[in-house]
């Protein structure tokens, strides 16, 4: 059977990094077996961390869409009796592989690798305690607003830059005029500062 990575963390095909990472972080939180009882929680949960992993990883995506692509195509043109047969088949298939072991699904032998992988990576944060996988998941989350917010920093700092050069030369190459100057003389420094600033936070951290 065909993995569904995209409905499993309640996403389209477009979702974004940002997205993809919100969902896995909502789920994984909801069915991590420490914390979800229910009988089907366990492979919930490795299903949620092998459809972030592939997903996120921006090769590892392109090869999963592309199979995904074709196989949801071709399921498109089946008749309404042959996709009936296919969801009873797809019963009995669900019930066979949880007594087997993992099985390669995919054509790609990449792809095949790298799932196994993100189930077996599942299967060990399964084992941790909640509250130990709960600060991970949560330091991602930290980690990626310090990226954003620092990122912030340069871009703002580059902008007051260029535009402080900018209205100094433009300033001096026009006569009679001073307030193109001084305004670039107040911008420059400003940029200078906030590059400055978030060199020494990447630093730090």
């Amino acid at each position: 059977m065909f993995p569904d990575y995209y409905k499993v963390l309640g996403l389209s095909s477009i979702a974004t990094k940002e997205e993809i990472k919100k969902a896995y972080r909502k789920f994984a939180l909801e069915f991590h077996p420490d914390k979800n009882k229910s009988p089907d929680a366990h492979e919930k949960f490795i299903e949620i961390n092998e459809a972030y992993l592939i997903l996120y990883d921006e090769e590892a995506r392109e090869k999963y869409d592309r199979e995904y692509k074709y196989h949801f195509a071709k399921e498109d043109q089946q008749t309404e009796s042959k996709k009936e047969q296919s969801q009873s088949s797809y019963k009995r298939e669900q019930t066979n592989e949880k007594k087997t072991e993992y099985r390669e699904t995919f054509n790609d032998s990449d792809l095949n690798d790298w799932a196994k992988k993100a189930k077996n990576q599942g299967a060990e944060y399964a084992r941790m305690a909640f509250e130990d996988f709960s600060k991970m998941v949560l330091g991602f989350v930290k980690e990626t607003g310090f990226q954003l917010g620092n990122t912030l920093f340069v871009f703002f700092g580059l902008i007051l830059t260029m535009g402080g050069c900018g209205n100094i030369v433009i300033g001096l190459s026009t006569s009679g005029e001073i307030g193109n100057p001084v305004f670039g003389l107040i911008m420059l420094p400003v940029g200078i500062l906030l590059w400055r600033a978030s060199s020494k936070n990447w630093e730090k951290h």
